[in-house]
């Protein structure tokens, strides 16, 4: 019986080579979503801005502004 892998090698080779082309570029945005860094982890890196997120989050509605200072 064949590997998942060899079916999936036998159904691109059965496509046209433009469709191929595609194929290939949703395997490399796989691999690229894959390999990313989350928004969550991306701020968690730096000590400021995790606070910053930690002090939103305490703050009670009443004290927020609905207004961007930015």
């Amino acid at each position: 019986m064949n590997s998942l892998q060899e079916k999936i090698n036998e159904e691109i080779n059965g496509l046209p080579l433009n469709s191929q082309k595609e194929v290939f570029d949703f395997v490399l945005f796989l691999k690229g979503k894959i390999n990313a860094e989350t928004d969550t982890e991306y701020l968690s890196k730096n000590a400021d801005n995790k606070q910053a997120i930690i002090d939103g989050l305490n703050t009670p509605l009443s004290e927020r502004s609905d207004q961007l200072e930015w």
